[in-house]
């Protein structure tokens, strides 16, 4: 083991939780959905109908995608994604924007065809980078989220909302466009450590969804090493939290 360096502040490690253990707002139903869950003995049971094979088909789609129990959110969500855009809000002036699904895959640099985009965003939902709500009609409507909690009890900081302005960014010298979904999710993943004063484990980044294991995880970590050194301007300090008005981003 190494020995850590004199006058070298201890960096801590950051637990990570389950969207469940974040506790968000409205999100009150959950689904306890196996590990080996297929939908084959629904597909071929006649008595069930059309709608409810469709639905335990979602279930061993989403099944994958979100560590620990899945919220209801999750199969609305899916539902809304078959019509190929996402309404999502634009903060706290209850104005929302159909967004395609094309507009949504060049954002995230991820494939517009087949499944690429739905389980991107699946992931992110996860994670809580977004978050779900019903509105009248059962129509979904998608809030981006500017920080998710740090650990059960923290407050949910939304994009647009009063709150969102006081939250500082951390600088990412990349758009998600610009590198592939798991490499920027690398990127951020460090960036994001680093302007907390804590260690980026490749051990921790490994549990998130889609990276699979610990070489996985060092491997993006190689990968935008350079990167994640860079600054985004001539005055980002060194921790890349960003200190310029919101004028000057």
């Amino acid at each position: 083991m190494g020995r850590r360096k004199p006058g070298k502040p201890r960096r801590e490690r950051i637990q990570t939780y389950t969207l469940q253990q974040l506790q968000p707002p409205g999100y009150d139903e959950w689904l306890n959905i196996g590990s080996g869950f297929t939908a084959d003995a629904a597909a071929a049971d006649s008595r069930l109908g059309e709608e409810s094979v469709d639905l335990m088909r979602r279930f061993a789609r989403l099944q994958p995608l979100y560590r620990g129990l899945i919220p209801m959110q999750a199969v609305q969500l899916d539902m809304a994604l078959d019509q190929g855009a996402i309404p999502i809000s634009r903060g706290d002036d209850e104005t929302a924007a159909l967004i395609p699904m094309e507009e949504i895959a060049a954002l995230m640099g991820a494939d517009s065809s087949g499944h690429d985009v739905r389980e991107s965003l699946h992931r992110l939902h996860s994670v809580g980078g977004f978050l779900v709500e019903e509105v009248a009609d059962g129509v979904p409507l998608v809030r981006m989220v500017s920080r998710p909690p740090q650990r059960p009890g923290d407050p949910w900081i939304f994009h647009g909302t009063a709150e969102d302005a006081l939250v500082p960014s951390t600088c990412i010298p990349a758009r998600p466009g610009d590198l592939p979904a798991d490499e920027f999710a690398a990127l951020t993943f460090i960036r994001t450590h680093m302007s907390r004063g804590t260690e980026a484990l490749p051990e921790e980044f490994a549990k998130h969804d889609g990276i699979d294991s610990v070489g996985r995880a060092r491997q993006l970590f190689e990968a935008v090493a350079e990167l994640a050194q860079e600054k985004g301007c001539g005055t980002c300090p060194s921790a890349h939290l960003c200190t310029r008005v919101d004028e000057a981003r």
